[in-house]
């Protein structure tokens, strides 16, 4: 996940393609940094970004002298308390995951990336029991969120890499969160069975079939894991969080993604593995020909951005 979130509560607004978009005003810092040029061209530097990343993920924490070394040592797996939870995250040093720590627990302009909008909100806090499919489970950091956010919830995360599953595990352990977190170590695509699939990229770890023409780094090896048919799973979930690195063009231009029953949907579509000029156009128009009409953008898209969609009507009935 490489999202950025923007700074404040939004307002949804009508925009291009239909979609309620949010509009933020920046934070003082921010506009700060924005008006000195000097002071913008240091925060905008590689080094620049990575010190600022490194504080952003040292306040989500209670430990942040002990994270700040670590984002300055060497890249290693480290174990934290989550400062407004208490809840134990695993997070692996200077890799994408402390992207996704920021984006998820308010690090990054102070908004948790994954809070619903204002009008979609009702749909999970008033349900007692809100079941959720995680697709793209990393290290456990939403899975961590929506079980908070929703002490009722019940998650099932898939994360078919080897390392991150073992993370997420540890921290379902940790949590002592066995009897609402599930996890199941494969990816999810149209089908099943089993695909290649590159690992070793952290949160970016994706399935081989995405990368054409996607300019990817490369990782140590191509493996074999197994696959689940999203739409062979016939239990009714609340929300669906995708986030799978290029893998979710092939769910969402399935014709089954009708039948899925799910009410709300929240999706991180990425350029990679988008065959269309334009995925986040493309994005919009599978979403709404499965039936999900009303949608939200909480942040400004560039390579990769996120949806949240829920139904206008029933899923469409399964063909005999």
């Amino acid at each position: 996940m490489t999202v950025t979130a923007s700074t404040t509560s939004r307002v949804p607004l009508p925009s291009k393609h239909g979609v309620n978009r949010a509009r933020a005003s920046k934070d003082p810092v921010r506009r700060a940094i924005d008006r000195f040029g000097p002071l913008r061209a240091l925060v905008k530097s590689d080094a620049g970004q990575r010190a600022v990343e490194a504080i952003r993920g040292a306040r989500a924490v209670h430990e942040p002298a002990r994270f700040l070394a670590g984002q300055f040592g060497r890249p290693r797996p480290a174990r934290y308390r989550l400062r407004g939870s208490g809840q134990i995250a695993f997070v692996r040093h200077r890799t994408s995951d402390i992207e996704v720590l920021n984006e998820i627990f308010g690090g990054t302009g102070g908004r948790a990336a994954y809070e619903p909008p204002a009008r979609l909100r009702a749909a999970l806090d008033h349900n007692p029991s809100p079941r959720i499919l995680d697709l793209g489970g990393n290290v456990g950091l939403f899975g961590l969120y929506a079980l908070n956010r929703w002490p009722g919830a019940s998650v099932h995360s898939f994360e078919p890499d080897v390392e991150s599953a073992g993370l997420l595990r540890a921290a379902i352990a940790e949590n002592r969160l066995q009897r609402r977190w599930t996890l199941t170590p494969a990816a999810v695509a149209n089908h099943s069975g089993t695909m290649a699939f590159r690992p070793g990229l952290s949160s970016e770890s994706h399935l081989v079939d995405v990368e054409v023409g996607s300019g990817h780094r490369k990782a140590d090896g191509v493996v074999e894991v197994p696959v689940e048919d999203l739409f062979a799973r016939e239990r009714h979930v609340d929300l669906v969080k995708m986030d799978i690195e290029g893998g979710e063009w092939s769910l969402l231009a399935d014709p089954r993604m009708a039948q899925l029953d799910a009410h709300l949907v929240v999706l991180e579509w990425h350029a990679q593995g988008c065959l269309a000029p334009d995925p986040r156009a493309h994005a919009i128009c599978l979403l709404r020909d499965a039936g999900y009409g009303e949608l939200y953008e909480p942040i400004e898209p560039s390579h990769c951005g996120m949806l949240w969609a829920r139904r206008s009507a029933a899923p469409a009935p399964a063909p005999r």
